[in-house]
């Protein structure tokens, strides 16, 4: 809105004669064309100024001319306003409408300054007063409070003037026309201090204007009594009920105070609402003394009346304020019928009569539907809603729907379904039967969930009525379907066979109705069925495989192999799986191995078992190597999720444990790699402890595979290949170190003690496949994580190895020299095992190795010298004897061959050296010296 200019809002803050005069002559001209905002906006913001201004305008008294000009003009003006505000249509703006009601303010005003003066006799008081009034209430309706109560404030100067002239010789009539102008006066004045929020100053005018409320004529009751109505109404919604009560009170004495034969019919109407009203606020007090005023005012109303539905509803209230325990469920019910029997066939009281129904629900949800019941059983019924009708029987089910199951309760509803279908004379529309059905849907599937097969059927048969008919093909399908399982779930599978015959041609063709006769021809053992069913679920599975795949399982549980063998057919010859396919690969392939391995579980005979056996490998293998070609579905996402490996991984490792005594090697190792290829698919971001588990897991395949590899190279003749399966097995003892040390910080002690354990194991493992590779350098990082490990035994075994591999000489003094001496610091190794192991590394040696043979021979007169000093004299006389013997023989032999002197000397030094420490009080050494005092070194 632009602003007004400052000279011109000064100027019309100080107004005359003259420049009122000519406001007036500007709006008659403006005003009828004043109908967009570029022409009322500036008209309306100095019409509000000028109005504030001309308040207190007392124009000088010798300006008679000018006043009786302005008279003139703004009684045009004020006819004109009155014209225009009649042929303005609803459309117009809010602004003309303003722009109108403060032009009529406007004009008054003119007419109140143009006759200042003259206002002292009695027709120009009346005059005045009634432009006050009528200028008062166009405010009012207009919701122009603030230009309302200016003019009211005018009109104070014409009440008193009124006063003054009632006080004068005024006949009956004249006294009563200043009393009603009088009375309505204050009712606008009333009304304006309440639109205000000034609720104590509109009591105050009440009661200036109560001396002449019983005097009022009937006009002005209905008027004053609307005015308080409205009152005490707005304080009803704002739940201040104690004064509403007040002044709706005092509009019911208002009204009342007029006879009923002088009241219009809109008085009497607004009469009822008034009464309505003040019960209304009496029931939000709430107290007994109200509640019973209340009744009172409800029986005055019906003893004028009769029961009417507005007195029921009164009632009907009344009782909802009673407590639990004391509420009267019968009077209210009873009350309910009444209205039903005076149904008047309007939206308003049908729709009172469910919502009341649905409040006697939550007390008594018996009488409740008994209320429904008879409503449907009425002339509603027939009236030709049939909106009604559906609703009405859409509030039974729901009702039923809401209270515990019976049979009883079902066969009721039935009766009514068949009572109304006898008076309709067509079914119900589609959005009523499908909400019905969905009502009664929700029973059948918690009666069904909860083994209550006998009343999930009944439910059946009544959503199947042909009331619902419109309820849709898929719904009666799934109808029928349930009906079926309902069957099945008693084992009354000549049930689901009639439910089955029961159902349309094209509902019946439907995969999900087909799966469920199949497991209905499984439960009778009818093959014949069964391989139909199963015939055309294949036809439809190119879209939805997953009824085929559900049949092969149904085959399993009930274990009819046969069935099983058909259905797993059907999901072979039918489907080849590629990218594009909407087949579930991993799905096909988990259905592929339940099957597999139950019949490997229960197959006695051996090729047949062998050959499911080697079935059952392909299909892992062959999982493991759709996992590597990454197939994705129509929107990218990955056939094999985090869920699906879990799956493969799971059952491949599980089944290799389960079976590894019981399958061959072969068979072992091949489903252990299929889980470690497996392992290779997870995502990197996986949880921790997902992360752990799978390690663990592959550590124990690698565990696996490594023995199991071992275990075959030892028993494999072909050369080449034994080699092989050694190097492949010392890849998985890598594997399982490289794991071990990577997850080792995040395990738990024992964990990482079984762990332990099992690397011991695996070294030694590693050891014999290196040895048998004849990888010479690997020992010593063999030996030197065994020695990390202190594993004692696995050392031991290696020792055992080396004598056993036919090494090179150097080789085996190397490697085995390596393994005593760390046996010897894990162990602090006894004297007698030392003597054992150098008995056994000499005997290796010896043949392959003079020098390494005579350093084992001193390494134990080191061993014997010891233990003599100690006193123990603890290497054992049996092997030291057996070294004696041996050393000596090596110089008999050197000295029969007449090949050295020095080694049949260096031979014969170390005999009788070692024979020193025989404790045998010198007997072995002296044997050995005569024995060789017996040789002559110097004659060959």
């Amino acid at each position: 809105m632009p602003p007004v200019a400052r000279n011109s809002s000064r100027a019309q803050q100080i107004p005359t004669t003259a420049s009122l005069l000519g406001l007036a002559q500007k709006l008659l001209s403006q005003l009828p064309s004043a109908i967009d905002a570029a022409a009322i906006d500036p008209l309306l913001v100095e019409l509000k100024s000028q109005i504030k201004a001309t308040l207190s305008f007392t124009p000088p008294s010798k300006e008679r001319n000018a006043k009786d000009e302005l008279d003139k003009a703004a009684t045009a003006l004020w006819n004109l306003c009155t014209r225009l505000r009649r042929e303005d249509d609803t459309g117009s703006l809010v602004s003309r409408k303003k722009l109108l009601i403060a032009s009529h303010a406007v004009a008054f005003l003119m007419i109140d300054v143009a006759r200042s003066r003259q206002a002292t006799d009695m027709a120009d008081v009346v005059h005045l007063m009634k432009l006050v009034l009528k200028t008062g209430r166009l405010c009012i309706s207009s919701n122009s409070v603030s230009i309302a109560n200016d003019i009211l404030q005018k009109g104070a100067n014409y009440t008193k003037l009124l006063e003054q002239l009632r006080s004068s010789m005024l006949g009956p009539d004249d006294l009563a026309e200043c009393a009603r102008l009088q009375s309505e006066y204050y009712i606008l004045r009333v009304a304006v201090c309440w639109k205000n929020g000034k609720l104590d100053t509109a009591n105050y005018m009440y009661e200036k204007a109560a001396p002449t409320v019983q005097s009022l004529d009937p006009r002005s009751a209905e008027k004053m009594s609307e005015v308080l109505y409205d009152i005490g109404r707005a304080l009803n919604n704002k739940n201040d009920f104690k004064l509403a009560a007040v002044w709706l009170e005092r509009a019911y004495d208002i009204i009342n105070s007029q006879g009923l034969d002088v009241l219009s019919r809109d008085a009497i109407e607004l009469r009822l609402a008034i009464g309505q009203a003040h019960i209304q606020s009496l029931i939000g007090i709430d107290t007994p003394a109200c509640i019973q005023k209340a009744q009172n005012l409800i029986g005055y109303i019906e003893s004028e009346i009769g029961q009417k539905p507005v007195v029921l509803l009164l009632q009907l209230e009344v009782l909802q304020k009673a407590s639990a325990e004391v509420f009267d469920i019968g009077a209210y019910a009873e009350i309910l019928r009444r209205m039903v029997r005076i149904f008047d066939f309007s939206e308003a009281h049908f729709k009172l009569l469910v919502y009341h129904a649905r409040q006697l629900h939550n007390k008594s949800p018996t009488e409740a539907t008994k209320i429904v019941d008879g409503m449907l059983s009425s002339t509603i019924v027939t009236s030709g809603r049939a909106e009604w009708v559906e609703r009405l029987l859409l509030l039974r089910i729901w009702m039923e729907t809401n209270e515990r199951d019976s049979m009883r309760s079902v066969e009721e509803l039935g009766v009514v379904l068949s009572n109304l279908q006898l008076q309709l004379t067509q079914p119900f529309g589609a959005s009523a039967a499908v909400g019905a059905l969905s009502l009664m849907w929700k029973k059948i599937e918690i009666n069904y969930n909860q083994g209550q097969s006998d009343v999930a059927e009944g439910w059946c048969r009544l959503a199947l009525e042909k009331i619902f008919d419109n309820g849709g093909p898929a719904n009666k399908s799934r109808l029928g379907r349930k009906l079926i399982l309902c069957g099945l779930s008693r084992n009354d599978t000549e049930s689901a066979r009639q439910a089955f015959h029961e159902m349309s041609e094209d509902a019946r063709r439907e995969p999900m109705t087909r799966y469920l006769m199949y497991k209905t021809a499984l439960r009778c053992q009818d093959h014949q069925l069964a391989a139909e069913c199963l015939e055309k679920v294949g036809d439809s599975a190119d879209q939805d495989p997953n009824y085929l795949y559900a049949c092969v399982l149904e085959a399993q549980k009930c274990g009819d192999r046969i069935c099983a063998m058909q259905a797993m057919k059907q999901l072979v010859t039918r489907h080849v799986f590629n990218e594009a396919s909407p087949i579930h690969l991993p799905a096909l392939l988990r259905c592929n191995i339940r099957l597999a391995i139950v019949v490997s579980e229960s197959e006695t005979n051996p090729t047949v078992l062998k050959a499911t056996v080697e079935e059952i490998l392909g299909l892992f293998e062959g999982a493991a190597k759709a996992m590597m070609r990454d197939p994705k579905d129509a929107d990218g996402s990955k056939f094999f999720t985090v869920k699906e490996l879990d799956w493969f991984c799971q059952n491949a490792y599980n089944l290799g444990l389960k079976n590894s005594d019981k399958w061959e090697l072969g068979e072992i190792t091949r489903l252990f790699e299929c889980c470690l290829e497996i392992f290779k698919f997870y995502p990197e971001d996986l949880p921790e402890d997902t992360s752990i588990d799978l390690a663990l897991r592959a550590m124990c395949c690698h565990f696996v595979l490594a023995a199991a590899l071992v275990s075959l190279a030892r028993t494999e003749d072909n050369t080449e290949e034994q080699l092989q399966l050694y190097l492949n097995a010392r890849k998985h003892v890598e594997a399982y170190d490289g794991l071990m040390q990577a997850w080792i910080k995040r395990l738990e002690k024992l964990t990482v003690h079984d762990l332990t354990e099992k690397l011991s194991t695996l070294l030694v493992f590693d050891f014999e496949a290196a040895m048998a590779l004849k990888d010479y350098d690997a020992p010593g990082k063999i030996i030197r994580i065994a020695k990390s490990l202190k594993s004692v035994e696995s050392l031991k075994a290696m020792g055992d190895i080396c004598l056993r591999a036919k090494l090179p000489g150097h080789e085996l003094y190397h490697i085995l020299g390596v393994i005593v001496n760390e046996l010897w610091e894990l162990e602090q190794m006894k004297p007698e095992k030392l003597a054992r192991y150098i008995r056994c590394m000499f005997h290796a040696v010896r043949p392959l190795d003079v020098s390494l043979g005579q350093k084992l021979i001193r390494q134990a007169i080191d061993v014997a010298k010891i233990g003599s000093e100690n006193g123990n004299h603890n290497f054992p006389r049996e092997e030291l004897e057996w070294l004696v013997a041996e050393s000596f023989n090596m110089a008999v032999d050197v000295y029969r061959s007449g090949q050295a002197d020095d080694e049949c000397d260096s031979w014969a030094d170390l005999a009788m050296n070692l024979a020193h420490y025989a404790n045998d009080d010198g007997a072995l050494e002296k044997m050995i010296h005569d024995r060789r005092m017996k040789l002559n070194f110097d004659v060959r």
